[in-house]
């Protein structure tokens, strides 16, 4: 293929750059297990802080060689990112599941279990499991668990019923958008009929794990105030 051809079909590429992952791309980001287990710890406890039970405190948590364990550099209490996951116990390695999670990503039209086994060389029933319980996390809301979370509000659309500027309480005209960052993590953001305590209270609740303190000021200190 000469260069000018290399050069048309790069410039008919619809896909961003920034926004292309390839398969070259997957086996440079996890290349064996160790690196998807990493991600997976990365992703609960990021750099590796986690609160000790023992300690009681967010400490730094280290792998402990040959597990799926890490243990804490004080009392050596251990944590295990697996637990509560689809790869809990699993007996296929993490780099199959992460390659099968490739897969449904990147095909557009969907993927089925048998393309599956024979990408991968599992068993159908193996391809249908991992492809059933994949399934079930993309339906699932998404919950944040870093170690500290914000939170706060907006309004979108229309104007306000007595002017611009923030709408006032009871302003059907503009719709409450309320969000949740972990600090250097993600972000969580929902439409909610109101901002009221109840309602927020009871949204945070479901979209973070209880080790996840809100700052500046707890939730229920902040929900209290809008009463």
């Amino acid at each position: 293929m000469s260069t000018a051809q290399s050069r048309e079909i790069g410039a008919k590429q619809s896909i961003p750059k920034e926004l292309r992952y390839t398969i070259e791309d997957f086996n440079r980001q996890f290349p064996n297990n160790d690196t998807c287990l990493e991600y997976i710890k990365e992703q609960r406890f990021p750099n590796g802080m986690a609160e000790c039970e023992k300690c009681k405190d967010i400490t730094k948590h280290h792998r402990i060689s040959g597990r799926t364990a890490y243990s804490c550099q004080f009392c050596g209490t251990q944590i295990y990112p697996l637990a509560g996951t689809i790869f809990e116990k699993t007996t296929t390695s993490l780099r199959m599941w992460f390659y099968a999670m490739y897969l449904m990503g990147s095909t557009r039209c969907g993927i089925s279990a048998k393309q599956i086994q024979r990408e991968t060389g599992v068993t159908y029933k193996t391809a249908w499991r991992m492809l059933r319980q994949i399934r079930t996390l993309l339906s699932e809301d998404l919950q944040l668990e870093g170690p500290t979370v914000e939170i706060d509000d907006l309004y979108y659309g229309g104007v306000r019923k007595y002017g611009e500027g923030r709408p006032m309480r009871g302003d059907k005209k503009k719709t409450p958008v309320v969000g949740v960052v972990e600090r250097k993590g993600r972000v969580v953001a929902k439409a909610v009929e109101s901002v009221g305590s109840a309602t927020l209270l009871a949204w945070f609740v479901n979209t973070c794990y209880p080790r996840a303190p809100s700052t500046p000021m707890s939730i229920a200190v902040m929900t209290a105030s809008r009463e």
